[in-house]
Parts: structure tokens; C-alpha cells; sequence
């Protein structure tokens, strides 16, 4: 009777195991609103500032690659939309972006908890991102 239990007990403990944390890479996908963008230290984001606005979206990845759309709001000029491809790399702490009409540019992110952080350094000027998910 005890290793009826024992192995009751146990199937209980497997059916109810805690599922691991989805990697970086996963928790890439979604909608993100932009709350910082600085340029060289520089903020360019805010209701006065250059960018009022921005939202990006990375879709579904298919192994390591994944669709997105990246809408940005200007305070003069309006609002441009931009799609693309992402990538991932293997380590998933690197995301490149690549519009369908320009160039990649390869970012380091990080995720904690609902912020998303995006660094890099994109024709010599250091971009620092931070967006909060949807």
C-alpha cells in the first residue's frame, strides 16, 4: 500500500510541476510601448521631445525568426510604420531587426518582468530603448 501511495504521490508531483520560464526568445514576442529612446544619452521620446510615441510588435517566432511592425509617432511629421523580419540569435539575448526596405540593425535586449530593453550601437550612435509590454 505504501508504494501505492509513494507512486500516486509522485504522479502528482510530475503532473504538477511548475513549467519552466519561457526563454528570452519567446518572451520577445508581443506589443511593446516605447517609454524611453535615447540616442547617445540623449532622450527623444516624450510628448515635447522628437518621438511621442512608438509601438513595436514581434510576432510569432518560427524557430529563431519572426515578423514585426514597428509604428513610431513623430511630434512633427506624423506617424511611419515599418515592417520587417526579426532574428534571434542562439544565446537569445540579441534581436536584429531588418526592414523590408533598409538595413538590419542588431540590438542586445534584455526582459525583466514587463520592460524590455534594447541596446546598440547603429552608425555609431549608441540607441537605448526601454518599452513595457502590452
Amino acid at each position: 500500500m505504501k508504494i501505492v501511495g509513494l507512486g500516486l504521490w509522485l504522479a502528482l508531483m510530475i503532473a504538477c510541476k511548475k513549467d519552466e520560464d519561457p526563454s528570452a526568445c519567446v518572451q520577445l514576442e508581443g506589443v511593446w510601448h516605447c517609454e524611453s529612446w535615447k540616442e547617445d544619452g540623449e532622450e527623444f521620446f516624450g510628448d515635447t521631445i522628437f518621438i511621442t510615441g512608438a509601438t513595436l510588435e514581434f510576432k510569432k517566432l518560427d524557430v529563431s525568426q519572426g515578423d514585426y511592425t514597428y509604428d513610431i509617432t513623430y511630434l512633427i511629421g506624423g506617424t511611419e510604420s515599418i515592417i520587417g523580419a526579426y532574428a534571434v540569435n542562439e544565446s537569445c539575448d540579441e534581436v536584429t531587426i531588418t526592414p523590408k526596405a533598409g538595413v538590419p540593425a542588431t540590438y542586445g535586449f534584455t526582459i525583466d518582468g514587463d520592460i524590455l530593453t534594447l541596446e546598440g550601437n547603429i552608425n555609431a550612435v549608441l540607441i537605448q530603448l526601454q518599452f513595457r509590454k502590452e
